[in-house]
């Protein structure tokens, strides 16, 4: 990691200049997350995918927050790293084909130039944004959706989807997975040396392969129960196996 950082302090030398660096100078930092399952891009609505049990399965939407986005220095405390985004909602709702799912979601952000060693993310929303409401925020605002009025929170993340659990050719059972509570955020820093100049953008990419959230060790819900068809955050077995396994499900892909 020191070694890698190391070159690319030097490549920032060269572009920075010595002694005349623009204090204010920024530059481009985008930021793209993907959905997958079993691999293959997440498409909505069309697309078969199989579910842990054999079932077949179609998925109708797929979203969740993230939020306090920030990049690290080398020796940096995470916590003292510049945020570059507040928060997300990152949804794939509209991704009904296979090259949109397979570009994802990119948004991006103006970041001050330097070197920088690490991505932190928090995964859902922050104690202190799940406190508001979306009349606090401008329509358009991530934060005008998603939320629940009867909790007093946002729901962190949803999945939802139709499986043919008698293997009809009749996608009748819907599964519906809500998941949100204060005690669910989880910030995850991530090794990612990156390099933010005036003429380099850089990137990062995000996955979340859905098979992952659903199963873990052979481990998964059996929805031939109805009881495990549908959570709102009322079971915690339900919903909290579900949000550990999208935690580690999150991955930094390598570029």
């Amino acid at each position: 990691m020191k070694s890698i950082l190391s070159v690319l302090v030097l490549a920032a030398l060269l572009f920075v200049g010595c002694g005349d660096k623009d204090t204010d100078a920024t530059g481009a930092l985008a930021l793209n997350f993907k959905a997958t399952y079993a691999g293959e891009p997440l498409v909505m609505f069309d697309q078969t995918y199989t579910y842990p049990d054999g079932s077949p399965i179609k998925f109708q939407l797929f979203n969740y927050f993230v939020s306090d986005i920030a990049l690290v220095k080398e020796g940096q405390n995470p916590e003292d790293g510049h945020v570059v985004s507040e928060v997300e909602r990152v949804d794939y709702a509209d991704f009904f084909t296979t090259d949109k799912a397979t570009a994802g979601i990119t948004y991006t952000y103006d970041v001050p130039e330097g070197v920088y060693a690490q991505i932190r993310i928090g995964l859902g929303i922050s104690p202190d944004l799940n406190a508001t409401q979306p009349g606090d925020y401008r329509a358009g605002h991530p934060l005008t959706d998603n939320y629940w009025s009867w909790a007093l929170g946002y729901v962190f993340a949803k999945i939802e989807a139709a499986a043919d659990i008698d293997g009809d050719g009749q996608f009748t059972d819907k599964l519906t997975y809500h998941i949100g509570a204060d005690e669910l955020y989880t910030v995850i820093t991530l090794d990612k040396p990156i390099v933010i100049g005036k003429d380099t953008p850089a990137k990062a990419t995000f996955e979340v392969d859905v098979q992952k959230v659903l199963e873990n060790n052979g481990n998964y819900l059996d929805i031939t129960q109805p009881q495990n068809t549908q959570d709102h955050s009322n079971n915690a077995d339900i919903y909290g196996f579900l949000w550990n396994n999208l935690t580690t499900a999150f991955q930094l892909k390598d570029e």
